[in-house]
């Protein structure tokens, strides 16, 4: 059963089940960025659905989301593999930090 579902079924209801949805799948978007940024070397992440989905995900929950998904790309089109990964974990961080200052 999908988890936004089950929560939605929780007795007590309330905004706070749908921001257990809301927050891991925040969670799991970052981790999507995360294992795209340590692959950039061998795969393009902008070439990835799955990471671009994430990558918008991530941003749109972010005050700085329009400046850092431009980070992003621009990291993704790096041509040499060791700074394309580092830019890229670096804006994967910055997303991450921005998430857990707001638990």
């Amino acid at each position: 059963m999908e988890r936004k579902h089950q929560l939605g079924n929780v007795a007590f209801g309330g905004a706070w089940s749908e921001q257990i949805a809301a927050r891991e799948a925040l969670s799991a978007a970052l981790d999507v960025l995360r294992c795209a940024a340590a692959r950039a070397q061998a795969h393009d992440p902008r070439r990835d659905p799955a990471v671009m989905e994430a990558l918008t995900l991530a941003c749109d929950s972010h005050p700085k989301g329009v400046l850092l998904e431009a980070a992003w790309n621009r990291g993704a089109a790096l041509t040499h593999p060791g700074p394309r990964i580092a830019e890229l974990q670096r804006v994967a961080d910055l997303l991450a930090e921005a998430q857990a200052g707001r638990r």
